[in-house]
C-alpha cells in the first residue's frame, strides 16, 4: 500500500510520505477542535448528538471546508505546499468537476 501510494502521488522518497502523513495527521487532530468551535459558534451545542439532522449536514459541510483550509494552511507551514494544493484540488474535483487538476 505505501509503494501505491507513493506511485499514485508521485513521491520518491520515504522521508516525504512520512512528513506528509505527519501533516494529514496535524490536520486531522485540528479539525476535532475547529468541529467543536463552529459547533458551538452556530448552534450553542458541542456535540453531533444535540444536533438535529439539518444542524448535523450545515456542520460537516462547514468542517469539510475548514478541513481544507487547515491541510492548505498546515501542508503550507510545514513545506509542502505544492502537494497539498495539488491533494486540496484533486479532492474537491470530485464535488465540483469544473475544477481543474494538474500537477
Amino acid at each position: 500500500m505505501w509503494e501505491k501510494l507513493k506511485t499514485k502521488w508521485n513521491i520518491e522518497s520515504d522521508k516525504r510520505m512520512v512528513w506528509i502523513f505527519v501533516i494529514f495527521a496535524i490536520t486531522g487532530s485540528s479539525i476535532g477542535f475547529a468541529r467543536r468551535w463552529v459547533t458551538q459558534l452556530l448552534f450553542g451545542k458541542s456535540s453531533y448528538g444535540e444536533l438535529h439532522w439539518y444542524e448535523l449536514i450545515f456542520t460537516i459541510i462547514c468542517v469539510y471546508f475548514i478541513y481544507q483550509i487547515l491541510l492548505f494552511v498546515i501542508g503550507t507551514l510545514l513545506g509542502e505546499h505544492k502537494f497539498v494544493k495539488w491533494f486540496v484540488l484533486k479532492m474537491n474535483k470530485r464535488i465540483f468537476p469544473f475544477i481543474n487538476v494538474e500537477k
